[in-house]
This record gives C-alpha cells, sequence and structure tokens, in this order.
C-alpha cells in the first residue's frame, strides 16, 4: 500500500514538517469546536505521530488510527511522555471495523486530501459517530467553486504521489453523507487550510 509506504518513510521528519504554529493553533480550533465532555470517547483516524494529543482533554477516552505502524509508534511515544492513555489500531480508515455509533467525536486532520476514495473515508466516520456527534476536520482544500489553477494542477502532479492531493473538493464528500457544516473557516496559506465542523443529526428521519 503507497500510503503505508511512503508515511513510514516520512515518519522520522513528519513532525518538522506540519507543525508550523498556525497549523498547531489549527488544530486546536478544530477540537474545540467539537465540544468534548468528560468521558467522550473520541477516534483520530490517520493520527500520525500524534500532534492532535496535547489538544484533547485529558477526560476523554481517546482511540488512534493510522495506515502507518512506523507513524503509531511514534504516537505511542508521545502519549507516554504527555501521560495521555489511547488505545491504537493500524487501521485503514475506509474500512473501521468499530459498531456503529460508537465515538461522540472524529478527527480528520490532514487525511482526507491523502487517502485514496475519501468519500469512504468520510462515509465511515459518519457511521461510527453518535448522533449528535461531532466530526471536525483540518486539512487543504479547493472552494467548491473554485477551479485548480494550471499552475496548482501541474504542482499536484508532483505533490500527490508524495504527500497530498492539492485539489480536492470538501463538499461533494459532504454531500455524500448526512453530515451536517456547522463552521467552516480558512485558516492558513490564502484559505488554502481549512477547518470545519460537521454535526451528525440527532436523529434519523424515517
Amino acid at each position: 500500500m503507497w500510503n503505508r509506504l511512503r508515511y513510514t518513510i516520512w515518519a522520522p521528519i513528519y513532525d518538522a514538517l506540519v507543525t508550523p504554529a498556525h497549523f498547531e493553533d489549527a488544530r486546536r480550533r478544530s477540537i474545540q469546536h467539537l465540544a468534548l465532555q468528560r468521558g467522550d470517547r473520541v477516534l483520530i483516524v490517520g493520527a500520525g505521530t500524534g500532534l492532535d494529543l496535547e489538544y484533547l482533554p485529558k477526560e476523554v477516552l481517546i482511540t488512534a488510527v493510522d495506515v502507518t505502524p512506523a507513524m503509531l509508534a511514534r504516537l505511542r511515544d508521545r502519549a507516554q511522555r504527555l501521560g495521555v492513555d489511547v488505545e491504537t489500531h493500524v487501521l485503514d480508515a475506509r474500512r473501521l471495523p468499530f459498531d456503529s455509533d460508537t465515538f461522540d467525536a472524529v478527527v480528520l486532520h490532514l487525511v482526507l486530501a491523502v487517502m485514496p476514495n475519501p468519500d469512504r473515508g468520510l462515509q465511515e466516520a459518519e457511521r461510527v459517530l453518535k448522533p449528535g456527534g461531532r466530526v471536525g476536520i483540518f486539512d487543504k482544500f479547493l472552494r467548491d467553486d473554485e477551479q485548480a489553477s494550471v499552475a496548482r494542477r501541474l504542482l499536484n502532479l508532483v505533490v500527490k504521489p508524495l504527500f497530498s492531493d492539492l485539489n480536492r473538493k470538501l463538499g461533494p464528500l459532504v454531500k455524500q453523507t448526512r453530515l451536517e457544516i456547522e463552521h467552516d473557516e480558512p485558516v492558513a496559506f490564502g484559505g488554502l487550510f481549512r477547518v470545519v465542523a460537521l454535526k451528525k443529526p440527532s436523529t434519523v428521519d424515517s
């Protein structure tokens, strides 16, 4: 699997690549929009090296999944340094083994622009989320009404195989779910990166 291979290569330097100050602020703001309460169950999808851990309340129950064992090894080291208990699993985000309506919140930071078939990843996040629960997203997206420039399309030919797709749109992914957008704001690089909060309806229409 290409994602596992490339992020095994990136794992030793990943933190240095994705920890500018505005990224850390974006993680913090995304998690704040989850409105977490004591005892809530939180799933971090594409958890990487655990950069979200320090922004989560210590009284929540954290499950972290990633397709790359090398990333989760670093996450466990970080969790130990922070004194945080985390249940970890090497999993494909498009095929989660958890029961439906299990988690109070799902964190999707810098993962939807990376995974193949992000529509399936977001649908799985919706499935395992409890009614009334929230999804916190921090990632790079084109605006739904925006077309990628020629320069951006050319750059994406290089960047996509190595790191991430620059030309994905969030709106079409959300429309394939019942999730509702509660919050959407640009946070970095002229709006390339956004913080978005989605909510699963508390009731299902009959």
